[in-house]
C-alpha cells in the first residue's frame, strides 16, 4: 500500500497542498526579503535626515548662540535700530540731494521769450481795451448831452406833467388802434387770397389740359388696342430674356467642372479606408493590452491572500 501510494506519488507529482504550501514559502521569503529591504532603506533615510538636520537645521544657531539677558537682548536691538536709522539717514540724505541738484539743473516751465511775448500780448489787449472804453464813454457823454437838450426843448411838456392821460387809458387807446390796423390788415388779406383763387380758377379753366380731352374724348377702343399691343411687345421681350438666360443657364450646369473628379473620390474613399483599418488595429491592440491588465490584476488578486496569510501567519 505504502509503496502503491509513492508510485502514484511520483506519478502524478505533490498534491494541490503541498504546492500551495511550496509558493507560499517562495513568496514569504521573497516578501520578508522585500520588507528587510525596504526597512533598511527606510533606516537609511532616516538616519541621514537626522544628519541633514543636525547641519543645515536654522534651529543649531539658535542652539548654539549663547543666552542673552533682557539687557543684552534689548541692547543688541537698540544697537540694530540705530544701524537702520543711520543707513535709512544716508539714503534719505543721498535722495534730497539728487531731488535738489534735479531742481536746480530742470529746465523753467515758461522761458524769458514767452514770458515777454505774452506781456506784450497783454499790454496791447489793454490798450485796445482803453481806447474801447474811451470810445463808449465819448458816446455816453454824447447821449447825455443830447438827452439835456431834448429835455430843455419839452421841458413844458414835464411841467404838464400832471395833465396826461393814466397808463390804463393810454394802453386802451393802443390796443384799439393796433385793432383797428389788425383789422384792415385781415381784411387787405382776405381780399388778396379771393382775388388770387378767381385768377387761379380762370387760368386753370383756359390752360388745363382736360379741357381738351373734354371737348374732344380720346377713342377709348383705340387707346386699348395700343395698350394691349405695348403689353404683347413687353411679354415678348420678356420670353425671349427668359429663354436666353434658361439656355446660358443649362449651358452652365452641362459644362461646368465637377466639384470632386472620381479621383479624388477614389482617393478619399482609400483614405478612409486606411483611417479606419488603422483605427481597427489600434482599438484591437488596446483591448488586447485591457485584457492583459485584467489578467494581472486578477492574479495579483488571487496572490494577494497568500500574501496576507504570510503575513499574520494564518495557516490554510
Amino acid at each position: 500500500r505504502t509503496r502503491v501510494k509513492e508510485q502514484v506519488a511520483g506519478r502524478t507529482g505533490a498534491s494541490w497542498e503541498d504546492r500551495l504550501q511550496q509558493q507560499k514559502a517562495v513568496k514569504v521569503q521573497a516578501m520578508k526579503m522585500i520588507e528587510k529591504e525596504q526597512k533598511e532603506r527606510i533606516k537609511a533615510a532616516t538616519e541621514k535626515g537626522i544628519e541633514k538636520q543636525q547641519v543645515y537645521s536654522p534651529l543649531v544657531a539658535l542652539r548654539s548662540a549663547p543666552l542673552l539677558s533682557v539687557a543684552e537682548k534689548q541692547a543688541q536691538k537698540l544697537e540694530e535700530r540705530k544701524q537702520e536709522m543711520s543707513q535709512k539717514i544716508r539714503s534719505y540724505a543721498v535722495l534730497r540731494n539728487r531731488i535738489l541738484e534735479k531742481m536746480r539743473t530742470r529746465d523753467p516751465l515758461f522761458k524769458v521769450e514767452d514770458v515777454s511775448t505774452a506781456k506784450a500780448l497783454l499790454a496791447e489787449g489793454r490798450r485796445k481795451r482803453q481806447e474801447e472804453l474811451q470810445n463808449e464813454e465819448k458816446k455816453r457823454w454824447e447821449h447825455l448831452e443830447d438827452c439835456a437838450a431834448k429835455g430843455v426843448q419839452k421841458r413844458a411838456a414835464l411841467f404838464d406833467l400832471h395833465n396826461s392821460p393814466s397808463f390804463d387809458e393810454r394802453l386802451a387807446k393802443r390796443v384799439e388802434i393796433k385793432t383797428a390796423e389788425l383789422k384792415e390788415l385781415e381784411k387787405a388779406q382776405k381780399e388778396r387770397i379771393r382775388d388770387a383763387i378767381e385768377v387761379g380758377h380762370s387760368k386753370s379753366q383756359q390752360a388745363s389740359p382736360l379741357l381738351g380731352c373734354l371737348r374732344n374724348p380720346p377713342d377709348n377702343a383705340e387707346r386699348q388696342k395700343e395698350i394691349l399691343e405695348e403689353r404683347q411687345r413687353h411679354m415678348a421681350l420678356v420670353a425671349k430674356e427668359y429663354i436666353k438666360k434658361r439656355d446660358e443657364m443649362l449651358y452652365r450646369q452641362q459644362t461646368r467642372t465637377p466639384l470632386f473628379s472620381c479621383d479624388e473620390v477614389e482617393d478619399a474613399q482609400l483614405q478612409l479606408e486606411e483611417a479606419a483599418r488603422k483605427r481597427k488595429k489600434e482599438m484591437k491592440d488596446e483591448m488586447l493590452k485591457q485584457k492583459q491588465h485584467i489578467n494581472e490584476l486578477q492574479h495579483k488578486a488571487l496572490a494577494r491572500p497568500l500574501m496576507m496569510e504570510a503575513k499574520y501567519g494564518i495557516m490554510a
